[in-house]
């Protein structure tokens, strides 16, 4: 069946989602990001991409950009083929990285493109990554407190909110953590969720693999024997299915199995 054609834009503003195959877990180390980061100031200079707005996860990633209509799936393909020819060639693997085809939202005008803003900066908050999104590294949130930030167009949306108080006044409002008792001290010992980035801690510790990536070498009764440990270590079946590179399925059954 052949795909829909991609909707497009009729301010040419888009917010784009990048996704990792199977949500396999794909920025490990601050390298990884910085690499990333610097192929995308490098496509932007050469496919004359205005980006509004970012946001590294992960397993996937959110940017919010002007682009013409004719060059976004040029830009798309190659930010994707550089970056993972690097990252194949650091981890010592083969193949696709991310999903085939990108997610492509269009904003049709300001207060959409104010909702994104704030979407894809809050992420890390909703991900229970900190407790509020200036407190996270990989995003574009504090070149908007100004925090020297090239990759950027800043003034764009303050332009759009009215002026650069009024964005950062909606910012405090709308980018707080939503619920407040969860970072509390009081409530910090009985919160048993586990960030990714504990996670991959976690699955260090009990592989000794340096990477997510070193799992596809793992002969299957190891691997099934990680992926035993990981859970009873506390990582949810999600996470455990994202870091080993299987199904949640697969990681039920696995876990039930006599051992």
């Amino acid at each position: 069946m052949p795909r829909k054609p991609r909707i497009l834009s009729s301010t040419g503003i888009y917010h784009i989602i990048l996704r990792s195959v199977n949500q396999h877990i794909i920025f490990e180390e601050n390298s990884d990001y910085q690499k990333f980061l610097f192929v995308l100031s490098d496509c932007k200079k050469k496919y004359d991409i205005d980006i509004y707005a970012y946001c590294i996860m992960d397993n996937h990633i959110h940017i919010l950009l002007s682009a013409p209509n004719d060059k976004l799936a040029g830009f798309f393909q190659s930010l994707g083929s550089r970056f993972v020819r690097w990252y194949n060639n650091k981890y010592s693997r083969s193949g696709h990285l991310f999903q085939e085809r990108f997610y492509s939202s269009v904003i049709p005008n300001e207060r959409a493109f104010l909702s994104a803003l704030i979407y894809i900066h809050n992420n890390p908050v909703k991900a229970n990554m900190c407790r509020y999104a200036s407190e996270y590294r990989w995003s574009s949130i504090n070149a908007f407190y100004g925090e020297k930030n090239p990759l950027v167009n800043v003034s764009f949306a303050y332009n759009i909110a009215g002026s650069k108080d009024f964005l950062l006044h909606y910012f405090a409002k709308e980018t707080a953590a939503p619920d407040n008792t969860l970072f509390s001290n009081d409530h910090r010992e009985i919160n048993h969720y586990l960030t990714d980035e504990k996670a991959l801690d976690i699955f260090k510790s009990v592989t000794n693999l340096s990477s997510t990536s070193a799992v596809a070498n793992l002969e299957k009764v190891k691997r099934n024997e990680y992926i035993r440990k990981l859970r009873q270590n506390g990582l949810t079946i999600k996470q455990v299915a994202r870091i080993m590179d299987v199904s949640g399925t697969t990681v039920k059954r696995i876990c039930k199995m006599v051992h």
